[in-house]
């Protein structure tokens, strides 16, 4: 991975990145990171994906549900990203230029603003993968979601895929450097329309009931439907732990 960053930046410095980025992320390193696990991909889709931006929110099973999404995600995609992963050499200038979205997760008001930057540029017509439980699971049950992709989902006034991502975490366990090949399964479900929906709770409850319902129909162990909200943190970036 550090070899395809360090080789993409020189392109992404000439032509301004973002679009550069996504092409070389869908052509060439998720492809090979997962071909490298010897990871089966298979993409499924439960509906019509919207025309327009929307915010991708899934399940996470392991550090290779971003090479998937990117993938099985069509149109103009980024992914919300913890603030400390821009600061990483090489990957965190990548995760700039490529137009990635930062939220600064050290206190609830920052991170609310963070949310609010983001919503305007999906509003500008930029997708957003999130992962709304802030972590990966460690025991591939589907665990309770924190708000903030839901208060981005309002506060953009665009829809919500939700999507379950089902053997991930077989491949690659958390806090394991191992790899075990075998088949992932990524389900993109029908968009559900914030506006149906009261509150950011109402909203976050629907979608989860829906990823919990495609993970255990396409093998996976789903989740504790009423426990259903993280009890602190309004973030929902992509992150290591």
């Amino acid at each position: 991975m550090v070899v395809f960053f360090l080789a993409s930046l020189p392109s992404m410095l000439i032509t301004g990145g973002a679009g550069r980025s996504l092409w070389m992320a869908r052509r060439l390193w998720s492809p090979s990171a997962l071909r490298l696990s010897g990871v089966r991909l298979e993409v499924l889709r439960e509906g019509a994906l919207p025309a327009g931006p929307a915010i991708y929110a899934a399940n996470h099973e392991s550090a290779l549900d971003v090479f998937a999404l990117v993938v099985a995600v069509p149109g103009d995609l980024r992914f919300l990203a913890k603030r400390e992963l821009f600061r990483i050499p090489v990957f965190g200038w990548y995760l700039r230029l490529a137009g990635f979205v930062e939220v600064d997760r050290r206190d609830r008001a920052r991170a609310l603003a963070s949310l609010r930057r983001a919503a305007a540029q999906v509003r500008a017509g930029t997708s957003l993968a999130v992962f709304p439980e802030g972590t990966r699971s460690r025991d591939g049950r589907v665990h309770p979601f924190k708000k903030g992709p839901f208060v981005l989902a309002l506060e953009a006034g665009v829809p919500v895929v939700p999507i379950a991502i089902v053997g991930a975490g077989a491949v690659t366990p958390k806090n394991h450097v191992e790899v075990h090949p075998g088949p992932i399964r990524v389900i993109l479900g029908e968009p559900v329309d914030p506006a149906s929906h009261p509150d950011r709770d109402g909203l976050l409850r629907e979608v989860r009931r829906r990823i919990i319902a495609m993970h255990r129909a396409h093998g996976g162990l789903g989740g504790d439907e009423e426990d259903a909200i993280a009890a602190l943190g309004v973030e929902g970036s992509s992150r290591r732990g």
